[in-house]
């Protein structure tokens, strides 16, 4: 697979996670921790099955951890569907 799609409610998180790194820890902080996030992105794109399984929060999902945030992510038939980035642990997907 080598293709992914965030979901409105992802593109929301990372555009959150950016703006409150930028705010509290300055442009360039914010921006490394952002690139790190896409590390992460791309990694799972490459290799989904390495991550593990969670369906106990939710059936078919996946999450990937960098540092202190989850990406939840579904393997779709065609595409990785990132569906949120949230700081620890899961709240509502």
């Amino acid at each position: 697979m080598s293709e992914y799609r965030l979901t409105l409610a992802a593109e929301m998180d990372l555009a959150d996670i950016l703006e409150y790194g930028e705010v509290h820890f300055g442009t360039e902080a914010a921006l490394g921790f952002y690139e790190g996030l896409l590390s992460l992105i791309r990694k799972i794109v490459n290799n989904p099955a390495q991550f593990a399984r969670i369906d106990e929060v939710r059936k078919g999902y996946r999450r990937a951890i960098y540092q202190t945030y989850s990406v939840y992510f579904i393997e779709r038939e065609n595409f990785i569907e990132i569906t949120r980035v949230i700081r620890k642990y899961p709240i509502k997907l």
